[in-house]
């Protein structure tokens, strides 16, 4: 903050007020000079507080909106709501689509047409045919959701009686 007054300049304007002032008025006329600068440096003390204030001022009431936006916004609730779309999605595919080792259509008994017309015979089964078909079922019913494992127990218990 010092403009370039250094000691020589300092001297030099100490001397012109010693000849202008005198020697008598100069202590009362430093202490005038000083009580000035003082009143100048606690203004600019409370001119840069209230805008420290004001900042800090402006900061809250930002920090206020984004609290209100935060309780306002629910991530819980849209996160549950993209699961159960997503669910949902799923679901309608397995419908749609029929599963590639049992040829129904979302566990209805709805045949998936043949290429061939006429092999409507079930192909030969062979003992390791058998083991890889058990395999792969039970692989995709760990795969399915609970509820829909629980309905294919029921319904198999259903046709084994």
């Amino acid at each position: 903050m010092n403009p370039g007054i250094g000691a020589p300049e300092l001297l030099v304007i100490f001397i012109l007020a010693l000849v202008v002032v005198g020697p008598r008025d100069l202590p009362l006329m430093m202490r005038k000079l000083g009580r000035a600068i003082g009143q100048l440096r606690s203004m600019a003390r409370d001119f840069q507080r209230s805008f420290e204030e004001l900042g800090r001022e402006a900061e809250m009431e930002e920090l206020r909106k984004e609290i209100q936006a935060l309780k306002n916004s629910n991530p819980v609730g849209d996160v549950s709501r993209e699961i159960k779309a997503a669910e949902n999605e799923l679901r309608d595919l397995k419908v749609d689509r029929p599963h590639p080792r049992t040829g129904t259509f979302g566990g209805t008994a709805r045949k998936v047409p043949k290429s061939d017309p006429g092999a409507d015979a079930p192909p030969p089964s062979t003992a390791d045919g058998d083991a890889v078909d058990r395999a792969v079922a039970e692989d995709t019913e760990q795969m399915l959701p609970l509820d829909q494992r629980e309905d294919r127990k029921t319904a198999s218990s259903n046709d084994a009686s």
